[in-house]
Parts: C-alpha cells; structure tokens; sequence
C-alpha cells in the first residue's frame, strides 16, 4: 500500500464527497454534507437503479454508479461515506483504504469481528482520516455525562448501567436488518453497539462479558439483550437492551453511574449529577441540565443536530488529516465486546473474554 497521504483540497473549496448506497442514512448524509459549506456531495454509487434515477432527476451534477469501485476509479473525490447495508461495510471501506480515500462507515462497522480484522490491520498499517458513525456521542446529554465522568468528580467509581429502548418490532420483521447474513446480528448489533460505544468512551475497553439474548418475533436474530461487562479498570456494568418495548416512540437511551462521592444519570433529555462533597469544581448537592440547558444550534438540523455536529468532525479530521476517536480501532472493539456477547449466550450465560 501506498505511504503517500491522503490529498483533501485546500479550505477555499469544498470537500469532494461520494456516498455509497442511497438507503435512509446514506440520503441523510448526503443531504448534510451537501448542505454544509465546507463540503459538496460530487458522486453516488448505488446497486440499485431506481434510487440512482431519482437522485440524477434531482440533483444531476452528481455523478452515479452502481458500484464502489467504479466510483472510486473514475471519479476525482476527498472523501467517501459509506451507507450500505453492514455485510457491505468492510467491503467498501477496503475499496476507500485501497484508493486512499478517506471515509465515514456508518454503524456497525462489520457483521463481526472476524470480517473486519483485516480493515483494521489496513488502517493499523497505513492510516488515513477514518470515522465510524456513533452519533450518539455528539448528543449533547451524553457529551456532558463524558465531561462530568473524566473530571473524577464521583471519586471510585462502584457500578453503572445502561437500557436502550424503542418500540420498533411486534412481529416478524421485513428486510436485510432481520437478516443475519447481512446485519450480522439484532438489536445488541444495531442499537445496543451505540450504548456499548457510549459506555466504552466513559470508562475504557471491556475485558470480559456474559449475556443472554432471547428472539420473540425475529427467528434469526435478538430482539432482547441483557449484557453484563466487566472493564479492565475493573468496572462492572450491566446493559439491557430491546426494540420490542411497548410505549417508546422513539430510541430512549439512559446510562446510570454510582460513585463514592455522588451518582450521574444521563438520558436523552437530562443530566441529573448528585454529590456528597464538592470535588472537581462542582458543588455539593443535586445539579441539573436539561436538553435546553445544553442545546448548540447547527447550521443544517437533518434527522437531528447530532448528526450535523458528527459531519462536521468528520470534516474537521479532514482538514487536519486527523483521525477521531470514534474509529475503525474504537468500532473494532464494540464489535469484539458484542461478538463475546453472542458466544456467552450461545453458551447459557458463561463469561467470555473479549480479545484485547
């Protein structure tokens, strides 16, 4: 592989970006980016012709192809994101690694670990400016639970938490994410690897786990998950989560911290921080943030601010050849962390070891 640098084109003109697959995300990311100064959506690769013509109808300066690599190979670009179906994700992004395009796949980033060794040896080996698409990190509860848990305030840490809730499926399901060749797996890999990615941004890298997953309406994947962790810190976290919840309308994601000196709970809406003692600069006492405490504008709200702020860390690691914290590396080990999950349940519960 070549040593050379990814080349990004000066500030004074956009970002040349290309987008594979036109699914829901890949619409969504493509009309962010298009719609942010820094960047310019230029190309589009898609297997399937009717979403191809209707953007063409739409927008015909962007250049369409059915495939990745002829994507890659004719057209001059900065940048990919990927939005394909997960099977797809490491394919396409060893396109991306072998042209030196850097790129944003969105989440999971494989079906399992195993399929996405190399890429990580790839990027291990050869880096380059690459995200993996976690957006709850750019929640701004979640950011703020980040900074109250790094300033130490809570003293020892004794035990967390975590639930992620929708009411999304109450029968057999429709379409690739049921699929297990394709999704690689149900709920813990769709929804529950945002909970997990968000846990191991708190506390660091998990050394083992035990779970059991249990299928009510999908005959091939979860749709429950109760996941015990253990962190290397020596941490113990439980999470739990399900798309089969009745009452919640959209994704609720909670995380609950117990500490020595107070204790920490962040929802999608609100932080709650109690103390017994001042430390770290905050008071003693219950503190609260609601959402409109902490709300940040953005330029371009599609499908929520947060996805406009992970756009635009994507962009910033652009410009600066960077590489963010959510990465390949990062999104590798939420992987290992869930595929450790699946061979406990599989083994009624027994602790597995996840790979450092």
């Amino acid at each position: 592989m070549s040593s050379q640098s990814p080349r990004v084109k000066d500030t004074s003109a956009p970002i040349r970006v290309g987008v594979v697959g036109l699914g829901k995300m890949g619409l969504l990311h493509a009309a962010i980016l298009n719609s942010l100064p820094e960047s310019r959506i230029v190309a589009v690769a898609e297997s399937s012709a009717l979403p191809r013509e209707a953007l063409a109808r739409f927008n015909p300066a962007i250049k369409m192809y059915p495939r990745v690599e002829a994507m890659l190979e004719d057209c001059e670009l900065d940048a990919v994101v990927i939005a394909t179906p997960v099977a797809d994700h490491v394919p396409s992004a060893t396109s991306c690694i072998r042209s030196r395009k850097p790129f944003l796949i969105e989440k999971p980033l494989a079906v399992s670990a195993a399929q996405a060794s190399d890429l990580v040896r790839a990027v291990q080996a050869d880096p380059l400016p690459n995200m993996v698409g976690f957006m709850m990190r750019f929640v701004d509860s979640f950011e703020k639970g980040k900074e109250i848990v790094a300033s130490g305030c809570l003293g020892r840490l004794q035990r967390a938490s975590g639930t992620i809730y929708v009411s999304q499926l109450f029968r057999r399901g429709r379409g690739w994410r049921y699929d297990r060749q394709v999704a690689g797996g149900g709920v813990l890999l769709s929804q529950g690897s945002h909970l997990i990615d968000l846990l191991t941004w708190y506390f660091g890298p998990v050394a083992r786990v035990n779970a059991d997953v249990l299928s009510v309406y999908s005959p091939e994947i979860e749709d429950f998950a109760h996941v015990m962790l253990e962190f290397r810190s020596g941490l113990r976290a439980w999470i739990d989560s399900s798309w089969s919840v009745r009452f919640r309308r959209t994704l609720e994601t909670t995380i609950d911290i117990l500490g020595d000196n107070g204790s920490l709970i962040i929802n999608d809406d609100t932080v709650s921080l109690f103390l017994d003692q001042p430390a770290a600069g905050w008071s003693v006492g219950q503190m609260v943030w609601r959402a409109s405490d902490l709300y940040r504008g953005v330029p371009i709200d599609v499908g929520g601010p947060p996805y406009t702020r992970q756009a635009q860390a994507f962009i910033g690691a652009l410009l600066s050849q960077t590489i963010p914290e959510s990465d390949v590396r990062q999104a590798f080990h939420v992987q290992q962390i869930i595929d450790a999950a699946y061979r406990s349940s599989s083994k009624a519960g027994m602790p597995q070891e996840v790979t450092a």
